[in-house]
């Protein structure tokens, strides 16, 4: 019994469950988003409207990586009580990404029309509208990884919940107005969300600014490879959806687009124990602590979930897929076996995370080339979406293997 009582109030377990209510509230809240976009607009404007949000986890690559950079730090200040410090990284950031964004935006003009042609999108100008959702997000990312960074994750799940609601609510009110509109409606619940998440740092905008004292070498050793790493898991988790999109006809492109959502529920419901797990571990490693139990038990948590979410996948996909609607019910095959893929994507999801968390920064190298592999495959093998999800399949379960050698072999 003690025992029991020791591993439920233990921080990670704690934590996660605060996460994971956190981001249960906003998959469902993203769930009802889809299924609700997906009825109005249909299987071909969704389908066009699945590709863009794709291609917006592509260009979110910069930010994420940021992020885990900056959580990475901030959870370093935390362990050495450098608050000041951590203001001073916390307005330089946000000055560099509002430089960076300006300079993004002159550049999108020209490429809205190539990029919507290989995608087959109606209008160059959706293009536009997603570079404005990133560069609404983007600039928020200062905020949510001090907050991550600091263990604010009561915070950090209350905001997220908020935010995925506005998209819904927004979302449903634009939706029938079209793709166009439907872009445009997130980037209203993105300005709304950032203007939010300062509530929770007011601890942390109080701080007197203090020189940074973080190693620039050090900084760039770490940055590089979180950014491949962070390019080849989005690209592994995105691009397969463009690439059907470019293959297949707009009503299968649609289909796999549901499953993908649907999919990657398994993905978002395990990603929790991730977050929590990153900055937790950054601290130990600073603080010389131990924390291969950490990993042990984030591994079988996620497992777990995942072989529930398969199960259910797999025996009653039919009742899963209906909440899109009629129109997508080819899906259902398909769904358990995407689960399968999304599996052991979630799995060595964490594993990357505490590779990066303990500075086994060569873990990049098992991203790309699963990333690669990924485009080179399918391009030879996109006949059926079968062939589509079984080399999604192979290449996830090599990561995940190559991933745990890595992992055993760095810690021995």
């Amino acid at each position: 019994m003690q025992r029991i009582k020791k591993f439920i109030s233990h921080p990670l377990l704690r934590h996660s469950a605060i996460v994971f209510a956190g981001s249960t509230g906003a998959n469902i809240a993203a769930w009802l988003y889809h299924l609700f976009i997906g009825r109005i607009l249909g299987t071909e404007s969704y389908g066009e409207l699945a590709a863009l949000l794709s291609l917006f986890y592509i260009f979110n690559v910069p930010s994420s990586v940021l992020q885990t950079v900056l959580v990475k730090f901030f959870s370093v200040m935390k362990a050495r009580n450098d608050y000041g410090q951590a203001k001073s990284l916390f307005i330089l950031t946000t000055k560099k990404i509002l430089i960076f964004e300006a300079i993004g935006l002159i550049l999108i003009f020209p490429l809205s029309k190539l990029v919507s042609s290989f995608l087959n999108i109606s209008s160059s100008i959706n293009v536009i509208w997603l570079y404005l959702i990133f560069a609404t997000f983007i600039i928020s990312i200062a905020n949510g990884s001090a907050m991550q960074g600091f263990q604010l994750f009561s915070a950090f799940s209350i905001l997220t919940v908020i935010g995925t609601m506005l998209r819904l609510v927004f979302g449903i009110a634009f939706a029938f107005y079209g793709v166009g509109w439907t872009l445009i409606s997130n980037i209203f619940s993105n300005i709304v969300g950032y203007i939010l998440s300062f509530i929770p740092l007011r601890f942390l905008i109080k701080q007197k600014e203090e020189p940074i004292t973080i190693n620039r070498r050090d900084a760039f050793g770490f940055s590089i490879p979180a950014f491949f790493t962070t390019l080849g898991t989005t690209l592994l988790f995105s691009q397969d959806v463009l690439l059907v999109k470019h293959f297949f006809t707009s009503h299968e492109a649609g289909i796999y687009a549901s499953l993908s959502v649907l999919g990657k529920v398994i993905f978002y419901a395990s990603a929790s124990i991730s977050f929590v797990l990153f900055p937790i571990l950054s601290e130990r490693k600073e603080t010389g602590k131990p924390h291969t139990h950490l990993v042990v038990i984030g591994m079988s948590l996620i497992g777990s979930m995942c072989l529930a979410l398969t199960l259910l996948y797999f025996f009653f996909p039919q009742y899963v897929v209906l909440t899109f609607g009629k129109g997508f019910f080819g899906a259902a095959p398909y769904l358990g076996p995407f689960a399968i893929f999304i599996s052991f994507f979630s799995l060595s999801s964490i594993l990357i995370n505490t590779l990066l968390a303990l500075d086994k920064v060569y873990v990049w190298v098992f991203a790309i080339l699963a990333s690669f592999l990924q485009i080179v495959l399918i391009n030879f093998f996109h006949d059926t979406i079968y062939q589509v999800i079984n080399v999604n399949i192979a290449i996830s379960v090599a990561l995940f293997l190559s991933l745990l050698i890595y992992y055993v072999y760095e810690k021995t």
